[in-house]
Parts: structure tokens; sequence; C-alpha cells
């Protein structure tokens, strides 16, 4: 009897919960939960695979932040599994969330851990945008080199690109541009480039949009307008 009662112990499902935070931003948690099994699994009692609800709670159980379905096999039952995924992180900041996982057919079979906000380091808020300040609009000459300012039909940039020219073109601080559409935010990274070629002329530089079209009309572009320039620095 006691050893009846000691394999049927082992069998009921139990995990082990390990959490690593660490914060995107003020409002977004990165969560990565490791599960670790802790039970006998059997095919005659568990089947082939058990489901388990992950869900992630506030601190009063209310709101559910997240949640997912996480299958655990026969196979894979004895290795331990990592999920990531972010949850938002509450204004005014709560105390604590609640991380879950629970059986989905196993009644009481379920564990929990706190995320603890008290350790938890958020970045600070946003500043508000920079504003445009009224500059004296600078002529493509300020490029220095006449290769470059010839590169640009028209006599002055506009203000955006007046204001992140130095940024972009003088030193090496990251930037982070945020305008309307055709208010020239390849000028300002052709900017960029332009500093590269001419601190180092071997360097290499990655252009990302969101569409192919995209990509492929600043890559026709380019290769008309810069591909004398480039040529000549290979």
């Amino acid at each position: 009897m006691g050893r009846t009662l000691h394999k049927l112990v082992h069998q009921f499902p139990k995990l082990d919960l390990s959490i690593h935070v660490q914060p995107i931003t003020r409002s977004m948690l990165r969560v990565e939960l490791s599960i670790l099994p802790d039970f006998e699994f059997d095919i005659n009692v568990h089947g082939y695979a058990q489901l388990f609800h992950v869900i992630v709670e506030d601190v009063n159980g209310v709101n559910i932040l997240y949640r997912e379905m996480f299958t655990l096999s026969r196979s894979n039952s004895e290795e331990k599994h990592s999920l990531l995924f972010t949850v938002p992180v509450l204004d005014p900041m709560p105390p604590l969330y609640f991380v879950r996982v629970v059986s989905d057919r196993w009644l009481h079979a379920g564990e929990s851990k706190p995320i603890s906000f008290s350790i938890v380091i958020l970045p600070p808020k946003f500043p508000p945008p920079t504003e445009l300040l009224d500059l004296q609009p600078l002529p493509p000459a300020a490029l220095g080199e006449s290769a470059l300012a010839k590169l640009y039909g028209f006599k002055e940039f506009n203000p955006i690109q007046t204001q992140t020219f130095h940024d972009l073109f003088k030193t090496n601080r990251n930037s982070l541009v945020c305008a309307p559409s055709g208010s020239g935010k390849l000028a300002c990274a052709e900017f960029a480039i332009h500093h590269m070629l001419v601190s180092d002329p071997t360097g290499k530089c990655v252009y990302v949009a969101s569409k192919d079209e995209i990509v492929n009309n600043v890559n026709k572009n380019w290769k008309k307008r810069l591909g004398s320039i480039l040529q000549s620095n290979q």
C-alpha cells in the first residue's frame, strides 16, 4: 500500500518554476519562465501529453495580463523548458504580478510564482519629443566634400535635416529620427552614411525597411547617386 501511494504521489503533476524578468521599456516587461517537470510521467496515467495554462495576473488576481498554453509531452518530460513573453507594466506600478501554471486536466495541479517589482529597475519615463528649433537652414556644402554636396539638387536642407545634421554627420552617437512621411528622413540616413564613408571608407552599414518595395527603390536610388562614390572607396 505504501509503495502504491508513493507512486501515485510522484505521478501527480508538479512543476518547478523559475522566473527572470527584464524591463524593455517603462511600460513593457520581458519575462523568461523556466519550467522543470518534477513528477513521473506515465503514459497510462497522463496520456501522451499534458496541457498547462500559463497565466500572468495582476496583484489582485482580477486582470489577466498574459495567457498561453504549454504542452508537456512524454518525450521531453524530463527536460527544462523556457517560455519567453512580454507583459505590460500597469500604471501606477503594482507591487507584484503572479505567474501561474495550471494543469488543464488535474484539479489543484498548479504552481504560482510572484514577480516582485521591488527588485525591478524600470527605465526612466520617455522625455518629450525634441522640439523643432528655428535654425538657419544648412546648405549641402556643409558636408565638406564637393562630391557629397553634388548629390543633393537643392540649395538647403529642410528644418528636420538641418537639426539632425550635426549628430548624424559629425558624431557617432545613436540617433532616433521620427518624422512624417515625405519629410526627408532618407537624407538624414544618408548623413550617417556619409559620416561612415569619411571616417571609415571600408565600413559597412545596413538599411532596413518594412517593405521590399521600399528597399528596392532606395537601393536603385543609392546605386544611381552613390555608386561612383562607393566604387572610389573600394
